[in-house]
């Protein structure tokens, strides 16, 4: 505890710049303390509580980064899976129009025979 009422006559000295003044108002400081009017540790304590994040919450943190996770891995499987459709759809539509292409031309047959090496 000496360290922090060190540490509190530097801070006051440092705002007060007169040093009687500051030795002054340390004395009466710590008075106040000594007697419980002022619960500066206590104070200090609840306030710290809201402003940091305890085990539980970062339990939450992780529980809810895990749930973005598993949606995440969802979406990007479900992408992948349209993408596939897709490809599928276009190689169905090239092998469609490569027929029709060789049915409707009326050299095809000799194209294709030359080719494969027909004669």
């Amino acid at each position: 505890m000496a360290i922090a009422y060190a540490k509190l006559y530097e801070l006051i000295l440092k705002k007060v710049k007169d040093e009687k003044e500051a030795k002054e108002f340390y004395d009466v400081m710590i008075e106040l303390m000594r007697e419980g009017k002022i619960e500066v540790k206590n104070e200090l304590k609840e306030e710290l509580k809201d402003e940091l994040a305890t085990k539980k919450d970062i339990e939450l943190v992780r529980g809810e980064m895990k749930a973005m996770k598993e949606e995440i891995l969802r979406y990007v499987d479900n992408k992948i899976y349209e993408v596939r459709e897709d490809i599928n759809q276009i190689k169905i539509l090239i092998i469609v129009t490569l027929l029709a292409v060789i049915i409707l031309n009326p050299y095809a047959y000799e194209i294709v025979k030359a080719l494969i090496g027909l004669k």
